[in-house]
């Protein structure tokens, strides 16, 4: 397409309907996830975990509730994050996005979902976490100290508080958004961007404390001031790259047509490089703070990932995330290629799941099994498959684009 030229919006190409392929394949995912669950649920019972109780025994928790922190935490990061780009979208005026917004939108509706999937993880909580045990709260003098925000009653009221509010943002962005492609109301645009503001503060404190809860403190003796952040970069660089395999599906199904184009996969592409940058930033800070002041109740995080086999992992971990994605990116045709950057972005949500793993696992598990590798794999593969399956659901009841939005005709005449 010539870089001055207007793209022309074919209204026949943005009404949707899942492909039998497309169905079949998310379907076949769900059906791996639900066998991966029944099996690391009834098939191994409880597994010894690295805790011990007063009397010097060990504590037993079950493999599949593991599985599904994983996926749970995989997906909320995939919902949560659509629902704040679209709201970075709307706070700024973008116009070259909003021929692809539509998906940013449509991943927050699945927030409620997400919290089902956590109603599973509180109630494994005993299996989970170490501070779910009232013997162990009172027992140990630092989670004692901290059992005012480390107790079952504010780890729920927070779970449900934050889903609650979340899935009332998603669902004001997308409604006003759909509602908007019938009246052309220029006010909603307005009205969104107020709101905007609100839910991105909102999100900043409550992703934080969402990524505590369930990530950090699965160790509750270790702390990091820099976590809220390291889990948020990893979990947008993920949504970001799932947004270029929704496009890539949509495109190869004869949808969207000339209204999403290389120069859009440029821009998504460029804030995925930016994601991956930060994300390495991040975690290396925090990784250096750690190493250089030596504290034994920071340190012992790294040390648990360097020994029972776990080493293996904590040094891959760098390469698969950052240093392949980074060099892989910088190359300007890449990114306006659809058919590279998606076999890219599988990678990237490949390697999600493997540093949830690497974050989850080794807090209760000893020693690396590569058996529990590959049912926490299969498992996080069926959630992610139910979270596809429900957004490409809601395509097919509106339209792919917000052709209301009254910045439509300055996107369709987007070039670089």
């Amino acid at each position: 397409m010539s870089s001055t030229k207007a793209a022309k919006l074919d209204e026949t190409l943005l009404q949707f309907k899942l492909p039998v392929s497309v169905r079949n394949a998310l379907i076949a995912m769900i059906g791996v996830g639900v066998v991966s669950f029944l099996i690391a649920f009834f098939g191994f019972g409880h597994e010894t975990s690295r805790h011990m109780d007063e009397a010097g025994h060990f504590h037993h928790t079950n493999l599949g509730y593991h599985i599904l922190l994983i996926g749970a935490y995989f997906v909320i990061g995939l919902a949560i994050t659509g629902i704040f780009f679209t709201a970075i979208q709307h706070l700024t005026g973008s116009q070259w996005s909003v021929t692809v917004r539509r998906i940013f939108e449509t991943y927050g509706l699945f927030a409620p979902i997400a919290g089902l999937l956590l109603v599973g993880v509180i109630f494994g909580m005993h299996d989970l976490y170490e501070w779910a045990d009232a013997t162990v709260r009172e027992n140990d003098h630092l989670i004692h100290h901290k059992s005012g925000y480390l107790n079952p009653t504010s780890f729920i009221i927070r779970c449900v508080l934050f889903i609650g509010v979340w899935s009332v943002f998603a669902y004001i962005f997308h409604g006003k958004s759909v509602g908007q492609d019938k009246d052309k109301v220029v006010d909603t645009t307005k009205t969104l961007a107020k709101i905007s503001g609100g839910f991105i503060l909102f999100f900043a404190v409550s992703w934080c404390l969402m990524s505590f809860d369930l990530l950090m403190s699965l160790s509750p003796h270790w702390f990091s001031t820099m976590f809220g952040v390291y889990a948020f970069a990893g979990a947008f660089q993920t949504s970001l790259a799932s947004y270029l395999i929704v496009i890539a599906i949509l495109k190869k199904n004869g949808y969207l047509g000339e209204a999403v184009n290389e120069n859009h996969y440029h821009d998504i592409a460029k804030f995925l490089l930016g994601m991956t940058t930060f994300w390495a930033y991040v975690g290396f800070s925090q990784f250096m703070l750690i190493w250089y002041a030596n504290i034994p109740e920071e340190t012992f995080f790294y040390e648990m990932r360097m020994t029972g086999g776990w080493g293996y992992t904590t040094l891959l971990l760098p390469f698969v995330k950052f240093v392949i994605p980074f060099l892989l990116l910088l190359n300007r045709p890449n990114k306006r290629d659809i058919d590279f950057l998606w076999k890219l972005s599988v990678w990237i949500l490949a390697v999600q799941f493997f540093e949830l793993f690497w974050l989850v696992f080794p807090a209760n598990f000893e020693k690396f099994s590569i058996l529990h590798f590959v049912l926490a794999f299969g498992g996080t593969v069926g959630v992610v498959g139910l979270f596809g399956f429900f957004v490409f659901k809601k395509f097919e009841k509106h339209s792919l684009v917000p052709v209301g939005d009254p910045r439509l005709n300055e996107c369709l005449h987007h070039h670089q």
